[in-house]
């Protein structure tokens, strides 16, 4: 029996402020670290294993009614997490982020139809590459739907690709030529936390969302459809250990995560060559333990983008002219939410309509 919190997590929802109140490991056989390895970043979380009797307690503790919303909020972030590290682990500088559009008047029948428009597309972009001998694509696809008294019902889809044998213009052109509208493709611009702000993006939540701010958007609802990732992606690398981080170590530091400088410390030894960008710790009110969540990045990515940035920086479009990592097409909400996200949402000049 799996006498560990990672199915009880929801319980550890209260901030470690100072000491840890006495008795807070009891029925804590060990800590569990789980470490996932996604492109250049490095995700830990840490949890306990508790005795059978104190984990039978806790799992019927998070069942409970009182946690049901909280489970919900955790399960979508959770969702976002996943997406993420499918993100940073396939993708990186030189691949290709593309929004695209439909005229006033081509619109979708419905869902079903979107979702074979956006099939159809990937056909013809594995088409291409088949041409050209390419390796078959790595792709996610997510599609967005819009409600607005002035237009109705909108789609619109983003999509992250691999970039390698085919430009900016041709991977616009598979769209254009078959659907309109607009279709603005970018390359990828690792920042920090590599691509997070773009796969943070995609998974707002945007259920039933009502976007009539200051009457600048005339949409009264927005939602996004799952996202649909291509069978050939590589999963992020998780390990499990039991005795990387003890519980006396998890205890201090639980205690001592608002000393940043001292984490990086601790952090680096634990994983040497790594930075640390985030560090969280969580007790529960009704279990034993902490919970402690990390984030790092491997420095030596980081020094190794830095150096190509410096030495030839974004590769140029084929017609001469550059554009910035996120779509332009964004309206004034999706800016705001994808900058508060963590995204690159800089605001390059806007194609004439007779170009590419």
């Amino acid at each position: 029996m799996d006498t560990s919190a990672k199915d009880a997590l929801v319980l550890f929802d209260t901030s470690v402020e100072g000491r840890l109140d006495p008795g807070w490991r009891a029925g804590v056989l060990h800590q569990r670290t789980k470490t996932i390895k996604a492109g250049p970043m490095i995700y830990v979380e840490c949890f306990p294993v508790w005795d059978t009797r104190r984990a039978q307690a806790a799992r019927l503790e998070a069942k409970r009614e009182a946690h049901r919303k909280a489970q919900e909020k955790l399960n979508a972030k959770n969702a976002r997490k996943k997406l993420e590290r499918l993100v940073n682990a396939n993708f990186g500088a030189g691949d290709l982020i593309l929004t695209m559009t439909y005229p006033q008047g081509r619109q979708p029948q419905d869902d079903r139809q979107a979702h074979r428009d956006m099939v159809n597309y990937i056909g013809r972009v594995k088409y291409l590459r088949r041409k050209r001998g390419l390796p078959p694509i790595r792709y996610i696809t997510i599609t967005e739907v819009t409600t607005s008294k002035q237009y109705g019902v909108r789609y619109h889809h983003h999509i992250i690709m691999g970039g390698d044998g085919i430009t900016r213009d041709e991977a616009e052109a598979c769209w254009k030529k078959r659907h309109g509208g607009i279709c603005n493709a970018k390359l990828c611009q690792p920042t920090e936390r590599h691509l997070a702000g773009f796969a943070r993006y995609l998974t707002l939540d945007k259920r039933n969302r009502t976007v009539e701010e200051d009457g600048k958007n005339p949409q009264e609802k927005a939602m996004r459809r799952g996202w649909n990732p291509s069978k050939n992606l590589v999963d992020p690398v998780e390990s499990v250990a039991d005795k990387k981080i003890s519980i006396r170590k998890a205890g201090r530091i639980a205690e001592t995560a608002g000393d940043f400088a001292q984490m990086q410390e601790v952090f680096g030894k634990l994983y040497p060559g790594c930075e640390l960008l985030e560090i969280s710790a969580r007790r529960s009110r009704w279990a034993a333990g902490v919970y402690v969540y990390a984030e790092l990045r491997k420095a030596t990515e980081r020094s190794e983008r830095h150096g190509k940035d410096k030495a030839g920086g974004q590769a140029a479009r084929t017609d001469g002219k550059r554009r910035a990592a996120m779509p332009v097409s964004m309206g004034g909400d999706e800016q705001r939410e994808a900058t508060r996200a963590g995204a690159d949402v800089s605001h390059p000049k806007r194609r004439k309509p007779d170009e590419g």
